[in-house]
């Protein structure tokens, strides 16, 4: 998101990019992209082809980035709830400790070392049903992916922002995606944490 690369160069960091050069006419073409790509204040640039990258690309936001894990943190969270724990507790243990806690130990270090630093309940759990887990979700990543690859996706993606009435479409899909309770918990939860000590008032 163009937010995002803004608010981290202005943080003096940044996000990885991808770049394809399809043909170079100057013989400058490598340089310059690769300037303009830092210059923004990218940490990582990948090599890629336009095709690869739209393959890649299309069944990541549908599936790693962001269709799967909407889909996995609200089925964990439903059963967690339809179980009898709190709100509060089944967001905890399914959004917050992946945000917060773990997920940023994988990106500084690797999963496996992830792994390592979690407690032996964890570890033997997690490893155990990673492949179980894989076994279900491949199946559907590959449907995914051959479904961007015949350009269907992309079929799906023009037809629906040709409509008309796309956007109240969409504002509509969205507000029922924000109405889901996990995110409501969310939003208060995430009030509470960025609240500083001194904001809490502690009776005395």
């Amino acid at each position: 998101p163009g937010g995002l690369v803004r608010r981290k160069f202005l943080e003096k960091s940044g996000i990885n990019s991808s770049f394809a050069i399809y043909q170079d006419a100057t013989g400058n073409a490598l340089d310059r992209i690769l300037s303009l790509t830092f210059g923004i204040g990218t940490l990582n640039a990948f090599e890629t082809t336009f095709e690869d990258e739209v393959y890649s690309d299309l069944t990541g936001e549908r599936s790693c980035l962001m269709g799967l894990i909407q889909g996995a943190f609200k089925a964990q969270y439903d059963v967690l709830r339809e179980n009898g724990h709190s709100p509060s507790e089944a967001f905890n243990e399914t959004v917050e400790e992946a945000l917060v806690s773990l997920y940023p130990l994988v990106n500084e270090n690797g999963m496996d070392w992830m792994y390592r630093n979690c407690s032996t309940t964890a570890q033997r759990g997690a490893l155990d049903w990673s492949k179980k887990f894989e076994k279900a979700l491949k199946p559907v990543i590959e449907e995914c992916y051959n479904s961007v690859k015949t350009g269907k996706e992309t079929e799906v993606v023009i037809a629906a922002n040709k409509s008309p009435d796309y956007r109240e479409k969409l504002e509509a899909e969205l507000a029922e995606m924000d109405d889901q309770e996990i995110w409501k918990v969310g939003k208060i939860l995430r009030e509470l944490r960025n609240k500083s000590i001194s904001d809490l008032k502690i009776a005395k």
